[in-house]
């Protein structure tokens, strides 16, 4: 149970941090959709795809083999030998992109000029670098440092935003703290999103860098060969969970065309960002999570706690989509009239994001056995999966076949990882009751969201105050009925 607090905790407070540092940068995307064309914001989330893709690729699950042999290894040549080895292919990479950067602005067919494909560049080189360093502030236990910098990081980026995107436009004309001539780009709004991003991750890497001087030990050529090895699954991992979340926003550019297809894109979008409760509440279980068991699985020999863990994160995950869809109307008040026809993805894109939380709670299997080659098999399903139906369902029915892409291949990949676990570790999920908490959500989904508004419509006027008032008075007993259910089954023995 202590080992079980322990995880609640440092959830709670990576889930604070990550919340708030979340929330606040959530907060750019209506005001970006105020102040930009859906084209230039477009850009935007195509050029986070890529980030998102990229990062990975250069860290290539360094992440977690720091984690895996930091345990049993010295720390210090650990994690010498894997910033060394980040930081050597990254800055390669760089020299690439600066080469062929012409070439990549003329692939992207889309008006991106070159200087943002350099800029996007740096962001990846400089996030791959930090990652390291992060993951050893985590695995440290290192949590409010880690909660700081991030809420660091997201002011600096919100600072530098509103005032390439709100001060220089007012004040083009006079000379004072003119950085750069905005004027010259004020077209390309999508370049000081990015060059905002750049200067606040380059500040915070400055800040990371003491951690890294005073943390140095020996470089250790053969340890890197095993953490390579070790790592090399979990890269294919991570790029296909990466194409599973990401290369949607890359192909509905392409697949629908000029800027209609960018327009869509940035509808698309601003609604996934609605479900950033989820992916918050998820990303921040992952935080603490996969430090938690690379240091205690050895000594927890009962798999129950894993089970326990699985049950829980999903009946918050559950509780966290009744919230969102319920009051889906005034979550809208951040959407302009233009990207609320977008709404029909959220109840989509909010599974997508819990299974994707399941399958990777469900992963532990694989690495605490170094069997990390299954990851691997089951990421290459997923991709394909994601790729096939993006490519078949987008040109049919537009973003809402990239969302149900999503949740497809998430589902293939838990029921993989359910498959798998079973014949390779002797932890067994209660999926029983699971089942039946899923189940008692989905009946509570289709009341609260269908058949109460209509009931409501026959008690009062449709769409009036006393309508509203009945409806969010239902929706909230009916949370309460779960949370009651919740209660007296997992607590009141």
């Amino acid at each position: 149970m202590g080992k079980f607090k322990s995880l609640a905790g440092d959830t709670v407070i990576y889930g604070g941090s990550t919340i708030l540092v979340r929330l606040l940068n959530w907060l750019l995307m209506p005001y970006y959709i105020r102040t930009m064309d859906g084209v230039q914001y477009g850009i935007v989330t195509q050029m986070y795809g890529y980030i998102a893709i990229l990062l990975v690729i250069l860290t290539y699950g360094f992440e977690t083999s720091f984690f895996r042999f930091a345990k049993s290894k010295n720390y210090s040549g650990v994690f010498t030998t894997a910033i060394s080895s980040v930081t050597s292919t990254s800055l390669l990479f760089l020299l690439i992109v600066w080469i062929f950067k012409d070439n990549f602005s003329v692939w992207f067919n889309n008006g991106v000029p070159s200087q943002l494909v350099v800029i996007v560049a740096l962001i990846v080189i400089i996030d791959a670098i930090s990652a390291l360093i992060f993951a050893k502030i985590r695995y440290e236990g290192k949590s409010v440092r880690f909660g700081l910098l991030k809420l660091l990081n997201v002011i600096i980026l919100i600072s530098f935003n509103l005032y390439f995107l709100y001060w220089c436009p007012q004040n083009y004309g006079s000379n004072y703290f003119r950085l750069i001539d905005w004027y010259a780009l004020a077209d390309n709004q999508a370049l000081y999103v990015l060059l905002s991003n750049l200067i606040a991750s380059f500040s915070i890497l400055v800040i990371l860098l003491p951690d890294v001087f005073k943390s140095l030990g020996k470089f250790d050529y053969h340890l890197l060969w095993n953490m390579y090895k070790y790592s090399f699954p979990i890269l294919i991992v991570g790029i296909t969970g990466m194409i599973n979340i990401q290369i949607d926003k890359i192909l509905i550019p392409e697949l629908i065309g000029g800027d209609e297809g960018l327009r869509q894109l940035a509808i698309y979008g601003a609604n996934f960002k609605i479900g950033v409760l989820m992916a918050m509440f998820t990303q921040s279980f992952r935080l603490a999570f996969e430090p938690f068991f690379f240091k205690n699985h050895a000594e927890n020999k009962s798999p129950k706690m894993y089970a326990t863990i699985l049950k829980f994160f999903t009946l918050f995950g559950l509780l966290i989509f009744l919230g969102v869809t319920f009051f889906m109307d005034i979550i809208n008040v951040v959407l302009t009239e233009e990207y609320k026809q977008g709404n029909v993805v959220i109840p989509i894109v909010l599974i997508a994001q819990l299974l994707s939380g399941v399958y990777f709670t469900l992963s532990v299997w694989y690495k605490v056995t170094d069997k990390t080659v299954y990851g691997a098999y089951m990421g290459i399903v997923g991709s394909i999966i994601t790729i096939t139906l993006n490519l078949v369902l987008i040109p049919l029915i537009g973003y809402v076949g990239a969302a149900i892409g999503g949740l497809v291949c998430f589902a293939v990949m838990v029921g993989l990882s359910i498959f798998w676990g079973n014949r390779n570790s002797d932890i067994r999920y209660d999926w029983l009751t699971i089942i039946h908490y899923v189940v008692v959500v989905a009946i509570i989904y289709v009341l609260g969201v269908y058949l109460i508004p209509v009931l409501s419509g026959y008690i009062t006027k449709p769409f009036g105050l006393w309508y509203d008032i009945s409806n969010y008075v239902t929706r909230i007993g009916l949370i309460i009925v779960f949370l009651g259910l919740v209660y007296f089954k997992e607590f009141k023995k």
